[in-house]
């Protein structure tokens, strides 16, 4: 095509038809520049079509994600609200507001409710990918991107008072551990070959549990904070059904 284009500018040098190559000579140009044009448009083209597939891709990891970890959280919520339910009901009995039940369901306080600890590992393995990939102007949805940072900020820096938790914990288990065995080997007994009979002691454990204020002070305060963490979860729990429903509505844009 090329050799072509070449002979017909040599016939018309030759022949001295000067006006007709110029006009001919620009008119090739413009052939070119559309020609590149049309390769830019192309290029463009697939390049866009290209980012969209990716931020589908993107999209999909996220939510996959985002559904895990609203499962994680239901399940630590869930169980933290026994936490308090139960560490409250302790405390009631400490001060007699309600009557003390059977020594088989005092431990069931102590174990599920002033024992207790719980926390949800929510995952950020999507968009600490998308971050790492240097992409991040792949999600074009510019409250999605505010809202994802706003969230996996909170997630990665705390957003519990977990330390304080912990160590009001570690103080009660201080505190009970000089009757603990007394009060768990009934239980645990069989597990070790022990029998299962009741012990004089155990009732000995439950008074000298009732009788340490400093173990109440302490489960007060955990209660407190367990309350305020799951009023936080709370709210980390609405961060990702918002940021569920726009994750759902650009996917169904891509489909």
């Amino acid at each position: 095509m090329i050799k072509f284009f070449r002979k017909i500018r040599y016939d018309l040098m030759e022949k001295n038809k000067t006006g007709k190559y110029f006009k001919y000579a620009i008119g090739e140009i413009l052939l070119v520049m559309v020609g590149i044009l049309l390769a830019l448009q192309v290029s463009n083209w697939n390049q866009h079509r290209n980012q969209l597939k990716q931020e589908h891709k993107i999209l999909l990891s996220l939510k996959t994600d985002f559904l895990e970890s609203k499962e994680r959280l239901l399940e630590t919520m869930f169980m933290q609200k026994n936490v308090v339910r139960k560490s409250s009901n302790l405390i009631k009995m400490y001060e007699g507001q309600i009557p003390r039940p059977i020594n088989d369901s005092i431990m069931n306080y102590i174990n599920y409710g002033a024992y207790s600890w719980y926390r949800s590992e929510l995952l950020t393995g999507a968009y600490d990918a998308f971050i790492n990939s240097g992409n991040s102007e792949l999600i074009r949805n510019d409250q999605l991107t505010k809202l994802l940072a706003e969230y996996f900020s909170i997630v990665k820096f705390g957003f519990e008072d977990q330390e304080n938790s912990m160590n009001l914990l570690n103080n009660m288990q201080n505190i009970l551990a000089p009757v603990i065995v007394n009060l768990r080997l009934r239980k645990n007994g069989p597990r070790i070959g022990l029998d299962t009979l009741r012990s004089p002691k155990e009732d000995f454990a439950i008074d000298f549990l009732f009788k340490q204020d400093a173990f109440f002070g302490n489960l007060l305060s955990k209660t407190i904070v367990e309350k305020l963490r799951y009023n936080i979860q709370e709210e980390m729990l609405n961060h990702i059904t918002q940021i569920l429903s726009i994750l759902n509505q650009e996917i169904e844009l891509h489909e």
